[in-house]
């Protein structure tokens, strides 16, 4: 007889009791966040390392606030000291092993010169017994039937002979036996010796990811500290900074298909091209000086190149003391360079640094800085590097903003931006 309350049951626990066990391994899964507090998560290491990475992918997509940089830079920060905890325990684990092999290694170094030890000693007896059965065997059958030997005697002597074949037959299996064990103890050392280097090789290579995960970490931090201490804590300031920044990449990319259709002028290296000004922003005066490898405007495709072929302007420009600068750590006169440019600028304080920068995340949303920031004293001239075809930008978009590009000998553009 049909029931409906019955089936109503039926129907709806299964189902009731699927979405219990979705949502309660949900809520265990979700328990695993992106920390770098290790004291009572040190059993699921990997599964916070990739809680930290789901977060930093998730928060890319979002709009870029203040608060979101924040937690951006925090999960970033979290994620590298993740990072190191788990190349320590990596080394650590690989070192326990490789102390494991090699007190193995040396148990069998001594089992393997017992075994050789063994083995000649065996040999040395085999030898000895050889030599008593070729003398045994000297009865000549002249001496046998006309000898004094008596039948008892030659009988003595055969059996005699017998045993010995016997024990000699028991002797070469005992070497043959110590011998295989020999060969077997030899492989296992081999063996053992290549997965000790194979575990050196990966220590090292642990260590190397240990050495760039630390310097990564101590850019982090001053990437935080520098974007707390810019904004202020302040959105408004955050979004004012950043519409700086991106309007100086505008000027600068629309400066670039302006040029294309302009005329060039032939500009000698220390030939003064213009004057720092300043930017309009609020990072100051200072020289935007960048270096790519480009040999002409027809290379310069849309509004991608910025980011490409970009070269670190030290490679290039000769070797120098400036003044260091930049906010980031680094203070005070540092010998750089290594090329055979000239300086921009005659007494340069470096105020930003190329590449990844405490300034990265703030201005180009993790973007790498792809010139150096240079300035000198007001009105400091500004010179072409290197020889070369310019192309002068003279407020040539009517936004105020100049600039040149140089092309040079090799397929390589210098970039001056801020200039008056």
């Amino acid at each position: 007889m049909f029931k409906p309350r019955n089936f109503l049951l039926v129907f709806t626990f299964p189902f009731v009791l699927g979405v219990f066990v979705f949502f309660g391994s949900f809520r265990v899964f979700s328990q695993v966040k992106c920390t770098s507090d290790l004291q009572s998560n040190k059993d699921n290491l990997q599964d916070i390392i990739t809680a930290c990475e789901n977060k930093i992918q998730s928060l890319k997509g979002t709009e870029q606030t203040l608060q979101r940089e924040i937690e951006y830079t925090n999960s970033q920060i979290s994620l590298t000291e993740l990072r190191i905890q788990n190349s320590i325990s990596e080394i650590d684990k690989k070192t326990k092993q490789i102390e494991k092999l090699g007190s193995d290694i040396d148990d069998l170094k001594v089992r393997i010169k017992r075994l050789e030890e063994s083995i000649s000693f065996q040999e040395e007896i085999f030898g000895e017994r050889l030599r008593a059965r070729y003398k045994a065997k000297e009865t000549s059958p002249i001496i046998i039937i006309f000898g004094s030997a008596t039948i008892d005697k030659i009988i003595q002597k055969s059996e005699y002979l017998k045993i010995m074949g016997i024990q000699d037959k028991k002797l070469l299996n005992e070497m043959n036996s110590t011998k295989q064990s020999y060969g077997l103890q030899k492989d296992l050392f081999e063996k053992k010796k290549s997965e000790e280097e194979a575990l050196r090789a990966q220590v090292l290579k642990e260590k190397a990811k240990l050495e760039a995960y630390s310097s990564q970490l101590v850019v982090q931090k001053a990437e935080r500290n520098k974007l707390l201490e810019v904004t202020k804590n302040d959105e408004a300031l955050y979004q004012k900074l950043l519409g700086d920044a991106q309007r100086e990449l505008n000027q600068i990319l629309n400066a670039a298909q302006f040029l294309k259709n302009g005329k060039s002028e032939h500009v000698k290296a220390g030939e003064v091209i213009g004057i720092q000004g300043s930017s309009g922003f609020s990072s100051g005066d200072h020289l935007h000086f960048g270096v790519y490898k480009y040999s002409s405007f027809s290379e310069i495709d849309g509004w991608n190149w910025y980011y490409s072929n970009y070269i670190d302007p030290r490679k290039m420009l000769k070797n120098k003391t400036v003044f260091w600068n930049d906010g980031c750590g680094d203070y005070g006169n540092i010998s750089t360079g290594g090329g055979k440019w000239k300086w921009p600028i005659s007494n340069p304080t470096i105020s930003q640094g190329f590449g990844h920068t405490c300034y990265s995340n703030i201005y180009y949303g993790g973007k790498p800085h792809p010139a150096l920031d240079i300035y000198g004293s007001y009105g400091t001239p500004v010179y072409a590097v290197e020889d070369g075809d310019a192309y002068f930008c003279r407020n040539c978009l009517g936004d105020g903003g100049n600039g040149v590009f140089i092309f040079h000998d090799g397929g390589y553009m210098s970039l001056y931006w801020h200039l008056r």
